[in-house]
């Protein structure tokens, strides 16, 4: 059992350096002039002509890579609240959790556009966009977390085929007016990632029928199966890699993506073994952290009106960055 727990530890450290990269990109962009993003667009910016584009960057990543983290760890949270407190108790921790996030986002819409509902060409949509997914997402996924893994693996599949499906019957136009596919992106597409997430935090972290070895060799084969697959996909008409439409191979490759890079923390996790400043301070707080960087940026950019440059992008990276290593040094972890 103590075996157990020191690999359960050793994990979570390499999890929390992968959230904390996701999390220091996530807040950088989120700060930068557009002018110096696009110096390096592929990995600092989403594609030109994101709406319908048929190609997706290293950027469009970010926010699919922050939901499998938080996918991977659902589970172990909610198994052990529940053996702790009982399943009441799990079950209202997950539902006060992740709906804090989804109304926060709803409020933020709400005063961003003044409304939940545009009307684009006699399309009804409801607005929406990256922190209500977060929200959604979770809320989602929390009850197939009584499915066997294979099982959830199985629905997860068909969620996605069906979306896929259902672009070619309208829902295209709905998802390039939206963000992230819009609230079906969310439910089909993004609630399918994070729900394939939970399948593999099971396997690495709670299972015990596999070795630490075995489990990283299924973990790495999942990893190419979805990049290498999701590519080859991409080549079918109507079938391309978009963010903006949360596509099927967008997530698929998103889902290679985040395995297959995350092997480079946890290389670090077995030479070190340890947090990192700033890397984990990031990683601690993430959902904190990323709702001080959004409204921040909401109340700079759209409320007062003034333009993101270096003057103020730059005091407020410090700043976000400050906070995050008090938290982590004070041991206030904010979980929301």
């Amino acid at each position: 059992m103590a075996e157990s727990k020191e690999i359960t530890s050793k994990r979570l450290y390499w999890i929390d350096h992968a959230r904390g990269f996701i999390m220091i990109l996530l807040v950088v962009t989120e700060f930068l002039p557009i002018a110096i993003r696009e110096v390096a667009r592929f990995f600092l910016a989403h594609p030109e002509n994101q709406r319908t584009t048929t190609m997706m960057n290293f950027y469009d990543v970010g926010a699919p890579a922050f939901i499998f983290v938080m996918g991977l760890l659902m589970p172990v949270s909610f198994f052990h609240r529940k053996e702790r407190d009982g399943v009441k108790k799990a079950v209202i921790h997950i539902v006060i959790r992740y709906g804090i996030i989804l109304a926060l986002g709803l409020v933020v819409i709400l005063i961003d556009q003044g409304s939940f509902i545009k009307t684009v060409d006699g399309l009804i949509i409801v607005i929406w966009d990256v922190l209500p997914t977060l929200g959604l997402v979770g809320l989602i996924a929390l009850p197939f977390l009584w499915l066997k893994p294979k099982i959830r693996a199985i629905i997860a599949s068909g969620m996605l085929i069906f979306y896929q499906i259902m672009l070619y019957f309208g829902w295209r136009e709905y998802a390039i007016e939206s963000v992230h596919g819009g609230i079906f992106g969310t439910i089909f597409g993004f609630s399918a990632f994070m729900i394939f997430s939970t399948c593999l935090g099971e396997l690495l972290i709670l299972n015990k029928d596999y070795s630490e070895k075995k489990k990283y060799q299924i973990y790495a084969i999942i990893g190419i199966i979805c990049f290498a697959g999701g590519l080859l996909i991409s080549f079918i008409p109507e079938w391309y890699a978009n963010k903006r439409q949360a596509t099927l191979t967008y997530i698929i490759i998103s889902m290679g993506v985040s395995i297959l890079l995350s092997f480079i923390f946890i290389g670090i996790d077995k030479k070190f073994q340890k947090p990192i400043i700033v890397l984990d301070s990031y990683g601690k707080s993430p959902f904190f952290i990323y709702i001080i960087a959004i409204l921040l940026e909401f109340l700079i950019s759209d409320i007062i009106g003034y333009e993101m440059d270096l003057l103020v992008g730059i005091p407020m990276i410090a700043l976000i960055t400050i906070i995050a290593i008090f938290l982590d040094k004070k041991g206030k972890i904010v979980k929301l």
